[in-house]
């Protein structure tokens, strides 16, 4: 399920390299012993798990596609399977491979209703700032430098209607509105900074696709 190579560990499941966490000598001790059988009989386990868990609960909000990026059960099942192969989460020795997936996947997914939450909260506190225009920032280091983007001097309103209904576009244009670095924002969704460069993207593709 992974591969040792001159980049890094490579998932094999999902096709991603992967750093290597704490757990990952001890998890594999045991992932050695797994027969192909076993992979199948785990995977299935925590599918049927995700099917009960997200039962009409996939169309909009946070367990959505649009939000997660990704169908929603494929999405929780290959960040369980990531976890355990990375070494980032222990695969603890009273469960077994099936089991510890569950956990792992139950802890995301209210993980993920509090990133939620916590960002409404945020947004909700935020005083609106009635600009004409928004500047998007690139990396760190040039962080309040402003580049000349397509999206560069386009209308808010054209900015906030490309990101409606996916809170963390939302958030993003929120956050620059107040002058906040593309680091500060990262953090403050919990994700990398690469991350937000790939939800920018997302952003000024969508821009792009309503002025066409």
């Amino acid at each position: 399920m992974t591969a040792i190579t001159p980049y890094g560990v490579k998932n094999l499941f999902t096709g991603y390299y992967m750093d290597v966490g704490q757990y990952f000598e001890a998890n594999h001790s045991r992932i050695a012993n797994l027969s192909e059988n076993n992979w199948k009989v785990a995977l299935k386990k925590c599918k049927d798990h995700l099917r009960s868990r997200l039962f009409q609960k996939t169309l909009s909000g946070v367990y959505s596609s649009s939000n997660l990026g990704a169908q929603p059960i494929d999405h929780y099942l290959s960040f369980a399977v990531e976890k355990i192969l990375s070494g980032a989460w222990e695969w603890k020795a009273k469960f077994s491979l099936g089991e510890q997936m569950i956990r792992i996947v139950d802890s995301e997914m209210s993980k993920e209703v509090e990133r939620k939450n916590r960002m409404t909260s945020h947004l909700s506190n935020i005083k609106y700032i009635d600009n004409e225009e928004l500047q998007f920032y690139q990396k760190e280091e040039q962080d309040s430098v402003p580049i000349d983007l397509t999206v560069n001097r386009v209308k808010l309103e054209s900015i906030e209607k490309a990101c409606k209904d996916d809170y963390q576009l939302e958030f993003i244009v929120e956050g620059l509105k107040e002058g906040k670095k593309r680091t500060e924002i990262a953090e403050l969704l919990e994700i990398t900074p690469r991350q937000f460069d790939k939800l920018r993207e997302k952003l000024i593709r969508r821009i792009e696709s309503n002025q066409s």
